[in-house]
């Protein structure tokens, strides 16, 4: 019975949460150009509090995104979606997509460039402790956030989901100054053997600290409920998957901020 009702407390608390939960856009120029980024916060919360960079999948600040960033704010953080592309550019096409983050692929300083101008924006807000801040991101996203932890930001922890892990400069590795969590589908068709033999080099060679969690049978954007409907092959959502990493990624978080607030 007891256990009943500390379940029923949690889950109040939670919606409690939830509900007083603020988003609202934040405008910002890089090298001339207007991004439009997405801030989540809860306003009744007192002092400061954890923050976390959220980058995108490649279809930009869409609802599956600042959704997330509004489940993280319910746990008591200061979320702020990076915006790669530019104020207003979103799309649902996988053509489009294909074609907004291939320009990063093709010059991966586009990634430095972009991440560190979002994680300045975050640091930019009311309420954050700059000393205990994350980057989060799923599948362009993930690179995204990798990319800005290889550039030496001062975070306390990266997590990729679905993300890829390869780099024209693996020896940027030596720059990272947070653990790095890497949970991934083992069914993944993107995620090559390659990549992660390669990650896992240079983390290591670098003394760099880093996990990955594989989940069995999930494919490429295993956390996205929509994940189906572009109608791309290897990629499907996998409710156990998603359950599983949002965990870990909780336990992450709750292990990396560990301390007291101020």
């Amino acid at each position: 019975m007891r256990t009943i009702l500390l379940w029923i407390t949690i889950m109040c608390c939670a919606i409690a949460a939830s509900a007083s939960v603020k988003g609202v856009y934040v405008d910002y120029t890089v090298n001339g150009k207007e991004y439009q980024g997405y801030l989540a916060y809860n306003p009744e919360q007192k002092g400061l509090r954890p923050a976390v960079v959220v980058f995108p999948e490649w279809w930009g600040v869409n609802d599956y995104v600042k959704s997330r960033a509004r489940e993280l704010a319910g746990l008591g953080y200061v979320a702020f979606v990076a915006d790669m592309y530019g104020k207003g550019v979103v799309t649902t096409l996988a053509d489009s997509a294909r074609q907004l983050a291939g320009a990063f692929y093709q010059d991966f300083s586009k990634f430095e460039t972009m991440t560190n101008a979002a994680f300045e924006q975050l640091l930019k807000q009311e309420h954050v402790d700059s000393a205990k801040t994350a980057a989060i991101g799923f599948c362009f996203g993930g690179t995204a956030a990798l990319e800005l932890a290889r550039s030496g930001a001062d975070l306390k922890g990266c997590i990729t989901f679905h993300g890829g892990l390869g780099t024209p400069t693996p020896e940027k590795a030596k720059n990272i100054k947070c653990p790095v969590l890497v949970l991934r589908g083992d069914a993944d068709p993107f995620d090559e053997p390659a990549y992660l033999e390669g990650f896992e080099k240079s983390m290591t060679e670098a003394g760099a600290k880093y996990k990955v969690v594989s989940y069995p049978g999930a494919k490429h954007a295993f956390t996205n409920p929509n994940a189906g409907k572009a109608g791309l092959d290897g990629v499907e959502y996998n409710e156990a998957a998603e359950k599983a990493s949002m965990e870990e990624m909780r336990a992450f978080f709750r292990e990396i901020f560990a301390g007291k607030q101020e």
